[in-house]
């Protein structure tokens, strides 16, 4: 399975989001910056003006120029703030009317020698700024105050800086997520080959520790190989998950850990074991429940050891539930299970046919077995049977399983 479609994808769904999302708050940012951005301009153009009126010997009326310049009106007052001269472009009694109905405005310095306000027309997407200041001449001692309206050019610039801005953050964006592209495809396939190994050595010793107890049980561990590997072809076939699957296999290596805690006058005698014997045998499956949880990673592999002694019908042993009571893992194992100890060689016993075995299968569906389940088992067990029953080695088995682990942890 590829992993870079994995990734790609996330990335190509998560890259426009950030961008968005990124080029939004910056929209807000900037726009609420825009009066800002107005208010410097025009203070400067203010401070401009009065320096070239400050560079007058004497004042009056007709050293104050509009013309050429963006001020729609400009005052002198004196100390009482009586109005001494004023002068105005020709249409501004217009653009005060239009000035007065609007109320989208920002005073952002207000006393009583300093007044500074912007004020921004949106029907005509014109900013204009408000101001009084004081003027202190060797001829004059007062305020001047005005009106001035930010050049078009200007605006346009603002906003044109806005939209670069924005473009710049979502450009930067896509840029460092192809760079950042394959570093994460690089570490993914580390992080995926650690697990791979880690699982590995997991799975080994679970092998190890299954392979002991089958030793002991008179079995050997192709078993418990063949057992997963049905369990494998069987969960595949009811499309269940890959935690699902990985609690199967986990569960059909340990299934009978619990062996371990049995005398071996009771595990290894050749003849029926007495009810009290069997009474004994059944302690294995609280062993095997001990066992495995002092490991936090067995957890899953619980649903098979606590319950693959169960039965459909209720009359199976540690617990004595039925039907669906009994977690799904543990009814998958214990078809596969019993198949493969009737169609595998024993010391005690000859190995059955497939027919004989599928057939003992289906008498035991609703009694022993899940009837749903059986019917699939039925339906996908046939060519995985003639590809592994004639396997005896462990190598040929682990083989087969390492490949269904490997497509399993990519």
């Amino acid at each position: 399975m590829k992993t870079h479609p994995k990734i790609l994808k996330p990335l190509l769904i998560s890259a426009p989001i950030i961008a968005i999302i990124g080029a939004v708050i910056s929209l807000f940012i900037q726009v609420n910056q825009i009066e800002d951005k107005v208010l410097v301009l025009a203070k400067n153009e203010m401070k401009y003006f009065i320096k070239s009126i400050e560079s007058q010997s004497l004042l009056d009326e007709s050293h104050i120029n509009l013309s050429g310049t963006y001020f729609l009106t400009i005052s002198l007052l004196d100390k009482q703030n009586k109005i001494i001269f004023s002068q105005s472009v020709q249409n501004y009694q217009t653009i005060q009317d239009e000035l007065e109905k609007i109320d989208h405005s920002l005073v952002t310095k207000s006393t009583k020698q300093i007044q500074e306000r912007v004020i921004h027309n949106s029907v005509q997407n014109k900013f204009y700024f408000q101001f009084k200041a004081p003027l202190n001449l060797p001829s004059f001692d007062g305020y001047i105050q005005g009106i001035y309206q930010v050049p078009d050019e200007e605006i346009q610039n603002i906003y044109l800086n806005i939209f670069y801005s924005i473009v710049q953050l979502i450009l930067t964006i896509f840029v460092t997520t192809t760079l950042l592209y394959p570093l994460i495809v690089y570490l993914n396939k580390e992080y995926i080959n650690q697990s791979k190994n880690l699982l590995q050595a997991n799975l080994e010793i679970m092998s190890v520790l299954g392979g002991a107890v089958a030793k002991r049980d008179s079995e050997t561990n192709a078993h418990n190989y063949r057992v997963t590997l049905y369990s494998i072809a069987f969960a595949e076939a009811l499309s269940l998950n890959r935690e699902k699957i990985m609690g199967l296999i986990k569960g059909a290596f340990l299934h009978d850990v619990g062996k371990i805690g049995i005398s071996d006058s009771i595990l290894l005698k050749p003849d029926k074991l007495t009810a009290l014997e069997f009474e004994e045998m059944k302690y294995h499956v609280e062993f095997g429940i001990d066992i495995i949880s002092k490991s936090k990673w067995l957890d899953d592999a619980k649903d098979v050891v606590a319950y693959h002694h169960e039965k459909y019908d209720g009359t199976g042993y540690s617990k004595n539930i039925s039907a669906e009571q009994i977690p799904l893992n543990a009814r998958i194992f214990m078809i596969c299970d019993v198949f493969d100890a009737l169609t595998s060689k024993r010391p005690y016993k000859n190995k059955f046919s497939f027919e004989a075995s599928i057939k003992i299968i289906k008498e035991k569906s609703g009694t022993h077995f899940d009837p749903k389940l059986v019917t699939v088992f039925c339906d996908i067990i046939q060519a995985l049977h003639t590809r592994i029953s004639h396997l005896e080695d462990e190598e040929s088995l682990k083989l087969m399983l390492d490949e269904k682990l490997h497509y399993l942890a990519s």
